[in-house]
């Protein structure tokens, strides 16, 4: 990446930077364009070079973080693991403990909101976009723990996968309405709720 790249992106971090702060002290719907480019010492028609909108920039910082984590689980699937349990043991820790660490829980929970206000959204469709590749992750997941014979064969890898995503996303959206509950905390869920289906397809 060349320094004007290097420049480009320091700028769109530093406007996504002030406006998650913005949008955690002000209120999504207070924080104005016009002072988030202040905050990030751009004027408002510079501002627009790099997003088109309050939306933009909180698509961009939550779909950042699903790319980081997206990578590091697919590590994790790969790596070998004693059991399928065991395997979806670590794959949620990974999504758990990897999300966050950029986008606070206060954003996440801004985000759901406007996937759900507005469905036929650019925003709701690129994150409906997101959780689509999450839950072919998980069959991905089921996939490779048949071909480690964690997971018997006749086992349809696809409606299994979508159901641990779908408990996974649940309990996602459980952990972003708390200030309180830990990653570990929902592990231990979604470990509990889990069980009962790898006891049935587990070889």
């Amino acid at each position: 990446m060349g320094l004007r790249e290097r420049k480009k992106a320091a700028t769109a971090q530093r406007i996504i930077q002030e406006a998650s702060r913005m949008f955690q002290q002000e209120g999504y719907e207070n924080t104005r364009i016009e002072d988030v480019a202040a905050r990030a010492d751009l004027s408002a028609a510079t501002f627009y070079n790099y997003f088109r909108s309050k939306a933009d920039i909180l698509l961009s910082s939550v779909s950042a973080e699903t790319e980081i984590v997206l990578a590091e689980a697919d590590r994790c699937i790969d790596r070998g693991h004693e059991s399928a349990a065991a395997g979806f043991d670590a794959l949620v820790v990974t999504y758990f403990t990897t999300s966050f660490t950029k986008t606070p829980r206060s954003l996440w929970r801004i985000a759901v909101s406007q996937s759900m206000l507005d469905p036929g959204s650019e925003f709701s469709q690129r994150y409906t976009e997101m959780d689509n590749r999450l839950s072919k992750q998980c069959c991905r997941f089921v996939q490779v723990m048949q071909k480690t014979q964690h997971i018997r064969e006749d086992v349809p890898f696809e409606p299994i996968g979508e159901l641990l995503f779908n408990n996974v996303n649940m309990n996602f959206i459980d952990f972003i309405r708390s200030e309180t509950r830990t990653a570990e905390d929902i592990r231990a869920v979604v470990n509990r709720q889990s069980a009962p289906i790898f006891d049935l397809i587990s070889r």
